[in-house]
């Protein structure tokens, strides 16, 4: 069992940052603590936000109370997500490193929430603090697309690109890197497929496994999905990583992690469709309603059984 510290935002109503992690590192019996760099009303692909972005001093604070009761000992799993701006990015390294002295072995998982679609959705400043402060710090990083891009300033539209991409992030100190989705060219259109890519590298042996997986791409406007993943992944990597000596066991733990990611989110646009609020597709932000963004929450409590015993069924393949 792991004892996880999660750092991204919080929404009251939805399923988000914190929100979506949480339940699921719960439900497949690991221990969960929070702390929340923003305290929002919803996620913001509503068209009306309201709450706060907490300060660096804020999150650190909160950690020193930890400290303060001894409650900092026995983490094994540190978790980031959305940090927003440059102080919470050093206010997770600060946290990081002390976690580290605590416990040099400490997993550190960094999804490096910068932006998707082409396009940034935080200050340009902090993809180089990810890529230069974060990632070498790492143990797993779990970049979308436009992520690896950005990071590794790499355009990835093939298996070979996503490769090299993983390469690059390893060459950063990485041992684990998962590209959770990518659109590749010379793909058949009718297919619509997306690609994971992972890359899994062992420092004292110097070997390395690179695999794919391909996945149904879903028409909606899904938000949090890449939040619930990197929980899920942390999840069944915990549990897998002592049952392998070497490489296999973040193969295994993509392959479960995201059959239940694709059952949710079925079981997510199911729930949409059965709404009759109407879904058009390309809607920029501003220009949804809220009835149709809230019959894309991801239904994780409705389809928890999902979570422990997916019935979807994906297999790695090496690369």
């Amino acid at each position: 069992m792991a004892r996880v510290l999660s750092i991204q935002s919080h929404v009251v109503s939805g399923y988000v940052g914190n929100r979506a992690a949480a339940f699921p590192l719960q439900l497949l019996g690991h221990q969960v603590d929070v702390i929340n760099t923003v305290q929002f009303s919803n996620h913001t692909g509503y068209n009306t936000v309201r709450g706060e972005r907490f300060a660096s001093s804020h999150i650190l604070d909160l950690f020193a109370g930890l400290q303060a009761n001894g409650l900092d000992h026995g983490y094994t799993h540190l978790l980031t997500g959305y940090m927003g701006n440059s102080d919470n990015v050093r206010a997770v390294e600060s946290i990081a490193r002390q976690l580290k002295q605590t416990n040099p072995e400490l997993t550190f998982v960094v999804d490096p929430v910068l932006g998707d679609d082409g396009a940034l959705y935080v200050p340009q400043e902090l993809v180089a603090l990810y890529r230069d402060v974060l990632c070498p710090m790492a143990s797993l990083v779990t970049p979308n697309q436009f992520e690896a891009e950005m990071l590794t300033n790499t355009k990835i539209a093939s298996l070979e690109d996503a490769k090299r991409a993983c390469d690059q992030l390893h060459s950063l100190g990485v041992s684990n890197v998962v590209i959770t989705s990518a659109e590749l060219a010379g793909q058949d259109p009718a297919q619509n497929v997306l690609y994971l890519v992972g890359s899994e590298y062992c420092l004292s042996t110097k070997s390395k496994h690179q695999f794919a997986i391909a996945f149904p791409r879903l028409s909606g406007y899904f938000t949090g999905s890449g939040d619930f993943f990197a929980a899920l992944l942390l999840a069944r990597h915990a549990s897998l990583a002592p049952q392998f000596s070497e490489l296999g066991a973040l193969a295994k733990a993509c392959e479960l992690a995201l059959a239940t990611q694709a059952g949710v989110m079925a079981a997510t646009k199911q729930h949409q469709d059965s709404t009759g609020v109407s879904a058009l597709p390309d809607l920029p932000r501003g220009q949804r309603a809220s009835e149709m963004v809230k019959g894309f929450e991801l239904r994780i409590i409705p389809a928890r059984h999902l979570i422990t015993d997916p019935t979807d069924k994906f297999t790695a393949t090496s690369i």
